[in-house]
């Protein structure tokens, strides 16, 4: 009897650890803000670098061990985010304190024409409107770290070159959607 006991106490011990270990999903603002903007630009940066003389592909030899880590990282880290993201339940725009990238960049009522950033309350309304478009496109920018992760371990420059490349589209694909522009405000007078 006092196995049975100590058995039953023992699995709802862990079943209560488990789900009091649980995180609460990152909200988007801080996995773009924190995650997904820094990594890009690491690539980008990394792959700038790495352009041979004509300028259409990269050249392996431009880029150091190093440089194939922190790739490899970035990836990572985007991946898992992204995966996180679109596994969610719901998934959170911005929490109550956060400035979305861009909200500030108009002053509605200001002036006709002005700039109109989106409000943390209209990108949620979106994502709410068709949370399974922002899972697929989460999955596929899963799939793109993925991708990178592998070719830095790999050291393949061709399929790093194809991830670069192409990762603004990718980026875009969700801000368009979702974030209602990619556009940046007009420079300021």
């Amino acid at each position: 009897m006092l196995n049975k006991v100590a058995v039953t106490l023992l699995a709802s011990g862990l079943l209560l650890a488990a789900g009091c270990s649980q995180k609460p999903t990152p909200t988007v603002n801080a996995s773009m803000t924190q995650v997904m903007s820094p990594q890009a630009q690491t690539i980008w940066d990394i792959t700038s670098r790495a352009f041979n003389a004509k300028g259409d592909g990269l050249d392996g030899s431009k880029l150091s061990d190093d440089d194939w880590k922190k790739l490899g990282k970035a990836g990572a880290l985007m991946r898992d985010r992204a995966r996180l993201l679109a596994k969610a339940k719901h998934v959170t725009a911005a929490g109550p304190h956060e400035t979305i990238l861009g909200a500030f960049a108009s002053r509605p009522g200001f002036r006709k024409g002005t700039w109109d950033a989106a409000s943390p309350k209209q990108v949620q309304a979106l994502i709410d409107a068709n949370p399974a478009h922002f899972a697929e496109r989460a999955r596929n920018l899963a799939t793109v770290g993925d991708t990178l992760e592998k070719a830095a371990r790999r050291k393949d420059v061709r399929i790093l070159y194809q991830v670069s490349s192409g990762l603004d589209e990718d980026c875009d694909s969700c801000h368009q959607p979702f974030w209602g522009t990619d556009e940046p405000p007009p420079f300021p007078r």
